[in-house]
């Protein structure tokens, strides 16, 4: 499998999370300081301030997880999709959408889900377990999923009818994986998007794509390529 990776864009990133990471200590430190001889102004202050805080952790929080952690999300997916043949080529923040991968039969979208407990399907997706205190603050949560496959899959699409004709457009296949080792999967029959195992990933997609009897033309393919490589 061929790789092109964003690594100006993962540095810089990177770095914004870091940054925000002290910026949201310092501020909350110093709604905090302000409450130790707390007056009515200084109490409005030291509010907002927590208030803010609180805010600026939360993004940071976003940035380090995406970017700052070792390994990423996509560095996971990669080690995973590395063993499919050249056929398939892996796109980190170079596309429209921040992991793609091209393959012969059509397009995968790989969204993370770093849900601990057992993740399920009943009308909605739901999960049992799971740390409390990660799941409120939203590190956790499995969320609404379905809500970041229509986002991702709009942007593609519509990315797409830019450069192509409609009916020239590869397939669009959107699939979870689960990256938390302390998630489990359970019943997902009727999930309306697919989940697996960040382990079963590859297999996954090998799977699906033999079934397709028809595949991109070379010359699709390599417009495909030269559009997210640039």
């Amino acid at each position: 499998m061929k790789q092109v990776t964003n690594e100006k864009l993962i540095k810089r990133n990177k770095k914004i999370g870091n940054i925000l990471s002290i910026v949201g200590i310092a501020i909350l430190g110093v709604g905090l300081v302000l409450n130790f001889n707390p007056t009515p102004t200084k109490t409005f202050i030291s509010f907002g301030a927590l208030i803010v805080g609180f805010i600026v952790a939360q993004i940071s929080t976003y940035f380090v997880n995406k970017f700052s952690r070792s390994p990423r999300f996509d560095e996971i997916i990669s080690e995973n999709l590395s063993k499919l043949n050249n056929k398939y080529a892996f796109y980190v923040y170079t596309s429209p959408v921040p992991m793609l991968l091209v393959g012969p039969a059509g397009f995968w979208i790989t969204i993370p889900v770093t849900a601990s407990g057992e993740i399920f399907y009943d009308k909605k997706w739901k999960q049992r377990g799971g740390g409390f205190l990660l799941k409120l603050f939203g590190q956790e949560n499995i969320g609404r999923p379905q809500l970041d496959v229509e986002a991702n899959e709009k942007q593609l699409r519509e990315f797409m009818e830019k450069h192509f004709e409609k009916e020239n457009i590869p397939s669009i296949n959107s699939i979870l994986v689960s990256l938390n080792p302390k998630g489990t999967i359970g019943d997902v029959e009727n999930a309306p998007i697919t989940i697996v195992e960040v382990d079963g990933l590859r297999r996954h997609i090998r799977k699906v794509d033999r079934k397709v009897e028809q595949e991109i033309p070379e010359e699709t393919l390599e417009r495909i390529h030269n559009l997210f490589s640039a």
